[in-house]
């Protein structure tokens, strides 16, 4: 079996970056075949091809596709191979994806085709009536699913894959099919540890790429899976359910202390849907972690709720090297954050911020606007309360605007009124949530009035942030010369000169 990382794609014109990142999901999918004794190909696109960007020109503009090309891949493939998983989290994969299916299915024939992830699980419907190349879909987890689907090829290749928990897949007469829902893993202390000897890391941290601030050599890792909440612009619960697990404390820092040992790592990007939930579980962490004496640096880049941070959590995170903290408060406004069913209190957050600032750590703030149900009113509370973020001493913070995921319920809701229209501009909107937009979703805004928006949002955030501490733009300013990052203002501004030619990326 051959496994699949594709080429990593991004929007130089966005003011949100999405850095190539080894594949954490990917990684775990290969432990769990090999430990089934299973043999595995890795093809990791991404890895293999660092120091190659190739742009693509699309409806929605140029976009940068760092690689392998297409036909390296496809010849990559061991020519025995039967079965072939390629891994698909992002919507703006789709197009690359599809055309590697097709390359794939005509080189290789006699190969089954299968995609999971993320949005696999959500767009399954799209994706195997508009790819004939792709025989089946993973949905949601995929360590148990692919096991029980490969051997039900290789036992029972006749019977109907309905007999297989998680599958979505063509019947005999080209329909869209789901087999019943897989029951979640329960024990994640029980998955294998991610086989990254398997894959090109080296290359990853050679040239420290990472999912958050550039921190040095750094390793994704997991210390959760799933989100008990069910934000209406979320496709998490259409991937796991609501269901939220979590990994014993000691295990994860087991699970780093062997990346220090074996990458020589100085930093963790937890890449949970929703990490630090609950306070027991952090003070655990961290105090095993001190006692443990890890020496690295540990950040959230994709947010979280956080309220549970209070003064004494935030203090013991910080002792146990947490340095960048991200919340996800995602709008200011009462009314927004019922209709989007984000059940967070903004006062609580406020405290929680305020703690995890005099703890020193790093702080920012993920905020979305454009909501199609938004109006003025919604709009200017949040704008308030970003500036109220600035007063309190928030490091940086993140507008984007917003676009409906497969499989969330803004999606679904605005596919039903016809809003959403499958072609390229909607594949790279999450991509350009920011300068660059050419179609909006929002019934009144259009896309250059919702840019002028977040831009005067984010002039307003730091121009207040500066004016009150004119020190923290100095000290951005040393860091961006001298090459360091501690914040996101200093990766945005390394990614820009670096896109620019003005900086090299590490080699």
């Amino acid at each position: 079996m051959a496994l699949i990382h594709l080429p990593t794609i991004t929007a130089p014109r966005s003011f949100s970056y999405y850095g190539a990142v080894p594949p954490l999901g990917l990684a775990y999918l290969a432990a769990t075949l090999r430990e089934a004794e299973h043999h595995v190909q890795i093809i990791d696109a991404t890895g293999s091809g660092l120091d190659t960007t190739i742009t693509r020109h699309t409806a929605a503009g140029p976009l940068d596709v760092t690689g392998l090309t297409i036909p390296q891949i496809v010849g990559a493939v061991a020519p025995e191979t039967e079965l072939i998983g390629i891994s698909h989290m992002f919507l703006h994969q789709w197009p690359l994806l599809c055309d590697l299916a097709l390359a794939l299915a005509a080189r290789y024939p006699a190969a089954k085709i299968v995609v999971g992830g993320e949005n696999a699980s959500s767009f399954f419907e799209h994706i195997l009536t508009h790819c004939p190349a792709i025989d089946v879909c993973v949905l949601g987890e995929g360590e148990q699913t692919l096991l029980e689907l490969i051997e039900h090829w290789s036992a029972r290749p006749q019977e109907a894959l309905s007999a297989v928990p998680g599958l979505a897949y063509r019947d005999a007469a080209g329909q869209v099919q789901c087999s019943p829902a897989r029951t979640r893993i329960q024990d994640l202390d029980a998955i294998p540890e991610p086989a990254w000897d398997m894959f090109p890391v080296d290359a990853y941290l050679d040239r420290r790429r990472s999912g958050g601030v550039d921190r040095g050599r750094s390793m994704p890792l997991l210390t959760s899976r799933g989100c008990p909440y069910k934000c209406s612009f979320c496709s998490s619960p259409q991937m796991w359910t609501t269901r939220y697990l979590r990994r014993t404390p000691s295990k994860v820092v087991d699970e780093i202390e062997r990346y220090v040992r074996r990458y020589r790592i100085t930093n963790i990007d937890l890449s949970d849907l929703t990490a630090m939930l609950t306070k027991d579980w952090m003070i655990e962490f961290a105090k095993i972690a001190v006692a443990r004496g890890l020496n690295v640096t540990i950040q959230l880049p994709s947010g979280t709720r956080s309220e549970a941070v209070d003064a004494e959590a935030a203090r013991w995170l910080y002792r146990a090297g947490v340095r960048n903290f991200c919340y996800a408060p995602e709008s200011g406004s009462a009314l927004t954050l019922e209709r989007i069913h984000k059940k967070v209190k903004l006062p609580r957050l406020l405290e929680s911020m305020r703690a995890a600032i005099d703890a020193g750590l790093t702080t920012h703030a993920s905020i979305i606007i454009g909501f199609p149900h938004e109006d003025l009113d919604s709009l200017w509370a949040t704008y308030r309360f970003v500036l109220e973020l600035a007063l309190e001493g928030l490091d940086t913070v993140a507008v984007m605007v917003f676009a409906p995921y497969p499989g969330s319920e803004e999606y679904e809701n605005l596919r039903s009124s016809g809003a959403v229209i499958h072609d390229e501009l909607y594949f790279y909107s999450s991509l350009l949530r920011s300068a660059g937009a050419k179609r909006s979703i929002h019934p009144h805004w259009t896309p250059s009035q919702l840019a002028s928006i977040q831009l005067a949002f984010l002039l307003s955030f730091y121009g207040l942030s500066y004016a009150r501490r004119p020190a923290r733009f100095a000290r951005v300013a040393r860091r961006v010369l001298a090459g360091r990052q501690e914040s996101v203002m200093d990766q945005f501004l390394s990614t820009k000169l670096a896109q620019m030619g003005l900086r090299r990326r590490p080699t």
